[in-house]
């Protein structure tokens, strides 16, 4: 009796389990030493982060710095853990943006609008080489607007200080900003290589094992197989 209760709970499991091709397993029905293996084999796989992930990646560089008002500029970065490495951006920066994203940055260009600037932004420092927060030269092209004549004393004073604030302000922020997308950056690749998250991206995928963890088949090819299995025809 005790042997008929065990044999009908295998036949139970043995229906109810996912039909695959013979002797091949899912991630989830491994053993551990074999899911290890599967893991530290899944690191090391150059399509960890590949092409598509650092597209993605540069898609969200571009979409954080549009929400710090530099939307017009192209972005560039390297993130291998190597000198030179880092996240860069060059190209026009208009002013009403950036004071519509920052309240120092608007009080700043406000004070210079009242003295009578207009101001030409652009970060130039593009080489093919190295891209980092220090390989960024901010250029400002002022142009006054009212003649001295017209101004307060107070301004025509002011506004060679109101210049170099803004001037050294704009150049700590793009560093700043730099750093916090490098940062990001390599969270991003971390996580893709964080054995947590590969275990359990495993478990929601259709790849197929042998019993020692060695790769049988992709959930592409599984899918392929299943396809071909349903179109064969079955014996009466």
């Amino acid at each position: 009796m005790k042997n008929e209760v065990k044999l009908s709970a295998l036949r139970e499991r043995h229906r109810r389990a996912r039909k695959r091709p013979k002797f091949h397993r899912f991630f989830s029905e491994l053993s551990h030493p074999a899911q290890e293996f599967v893991v530290s084999e899944e690191r090391e796989r150059p399509e960890r982060f590949d092409w598509d992930d650092a597209e993605f990646l540069t898609e969200d560089f571009k979409m954080q710095l549009a929400e710090r008002g530099f939307e017009e500029t192209k972005v560039y970065w390297s993130l291998g853990y190597c000198q030179g490495d880092g996240v860069a951006f060059y190209g026009r920066v208009y002013p009403e943006s950036l004071m519509e994203k920052d309240s120092q940055t608007k009080r700043l260009i406000a004070a210079l609008h009242t003295a009578g600037d207009s101001l030409y932004i652009e970060i130039t420092g593009e080489n093919g080489h190295y891209h980092h927060w220090n390989s960024m030269t901010v250029e400002i092209e002022f142009e006054s607007e009212t003649d001295d004549e017209d101004l307060p004393a107070r301004l025509k004073i002011a506004r060679p200080v109101l210049r170099e604030n803004f001037e050294e302000h704009l150049n700590e922020r793009i560093k700043e900003i730099s750093r916090e997308l490098e940062k990001f950056g390599y969270a991003e690749i971390e996580y893709a290589h964080d054995e947590d998250a590969i275990r359990d991206e495993l478990g929601e995928r259709e790849h197929l094992y042998e019993k020692d963890g060695t790769r049988a088949m992709t959930e592409f090819e599984f899918h392929d197989w299943k396809q071909a299995d349903s179109r064969t025809p079955r014996n009466i």
